[in-house]
């Protein structure tokens, strides 16, 4: 009987030191996962202290891993800012998709939603700070200007200009020059509200202003461009 306690005692010793064990052992995440956190924790770092104050060491510690699988997923400091500025804009691009792509409907529609989701995006507090940090920078680093142009604004502006040659060519919008519309339409939009954003003169816009601003900017360019 007492040998028969004492294996019991021992088995549940066991089963507690083998959760206690499982416990502390840290959680497993594929290269997916790991590259997610790293780009975020490069964000923070680069909008807190810089590009080109922020080190491979800051942003590791920031995610809690080590350089070396840092290095295992981007070679660079470079290649992570334009991981982060990828991510955004892939967001964005999910986003519009999921909302403009409807052949129901009328241009109009369809250049106001993708008008609004591009003015929320670009006009929000997040994205304004990785302007202010790629301006900062861009005498210091200029490969940070041209990775955040190449995979932000002109990315986003491509699906504007392709979406404006596609309605012309289907004769539903009188548009001769997409490349140069589409530069005035996000400026209608963008462009005064960004700039007073970016130096501080005004807060994040409010939701009505921006439907506001969206809707006289479509209004004023499809005066000009619908068939007569």
């Amino acid at each position: 009987m007492e040998a028969e306690t004492i294996l019991k005692l021992q088995k549940r010793t066991d089963q507690a030191f083998e959760k206690k064990s499982a416990r502390g052992r840290p959680r497993q995440i594929d290269e997916a996962e790991r590259r997610k956190i790293l780009i975020e924790a490069a964000e923070k770092v680069f909008v807190d202290v810089g590009y080109s104050a922020a080190s491979v060491d800051d942003i590791a510690k920031q995610a809690g891993m080590s350089k070396k699988t840092l290095y295992q997923l981007f070679e660079a400091k470079e290649d992570l800012f334009t991981a982060v500025i990828a991510e955004r804009r892939a967001a964005l691009t999910a986003t519009i998709q999921t909302e403009c792509c409807d052949d129901a409907l009328a241009p109009a529609e369809e250049l106001r939603t993708f008008l609004g989701q591009v003015a929320r995006f670009v006009l929000a507090k997040r994205q304004a700070a990785l302007y202010r940090l790629v301006i900062a920078e861009s005498q210091r680093a200029p490969e940070l200007a041209r990775a955040f142009y190449q995979e932000g604004p002109s990315k986003v502006r491509s699906a504007l200009l392709q979406w404006l040659q596609q309605k012309h060519e289907g004769k539903e919008l009188v548009v001769p020059d997409p490349d140069c519309a589409a530069s005035m339409l996000c400026s209608m939009v963008i462009g005064e509200p960004q700039m007073r954003l970016l130096i501080g003169d005004m807060h994040e816009p409010e939701e009505a202003a921006i439907a506001e601003r969206v809707e006289k900017a479509v209004a004023l360019f499809l005066e000009g461009t619908l068939p007569r």
